[in-house]
């Protein structure tokens, strides 16, 4: 019966020592994922001002927001008060880039950063990728 009750007591501080380290296996950080030239999927061409303003809506519908520096070029802010990120975004007819540019709590340290953040820039980039190949085929 002892033996019983100290095998039970080992195999909870086993269990409770890996539910630890998934917990903190969750939040480890990952290389900061920047987007390089990326094309649209389509070859047709639209107006700076028409990619623009879809960018805009495209990302509102994931939480994005941006604010125009020149044509071809918006600064995006994502998150909320409490982690929160900004990136370049450059654009032309054809291609775009999202580079890390700022981070709020997402311990960033130059090189990696909370797989947060690059869950929010891939899933901005497939939707601008398919979102605006679509646009620009209709």
């Amino acid at each position: 019966m002892i033996m019983s009750s100290r095998l039970q007591k080992k195999s909870l501080k086993t269990v409770v020592i890996l539910a630890a380290t998934l917990a903190l296996a969750a939040c480890v950080s990952k290389p900061i994922y920047n987007v390089e030239s990326r094309s649209f999927t389509s070859e047709a061409k639209l107006p700076i001002a028409t990619i623009q303003q879809k960018i805009k809506l495209i990302g509102a519908d994931r939480g994005w927001t941006f604010q125009d520096v020149t044509p071809g070029h918006m600064i995006g802010s994502v998150g909320t008060a409490k982690h929160n990120a900004k990136v370049d975004l450059n654009y032309t007819e054809t291609t775009f880039s999202i580079k890390y540019l700022s981070s709020y709590q997402l311990k960033a340290n130059g090189a990696t950063i909370h797989h947060r953040y690059n869950r929010w820039v891939e899933n901005l980039e497939r939707d601008l990728v398919i979102k605006l190949g679509l646009a620009s085929n209709s």
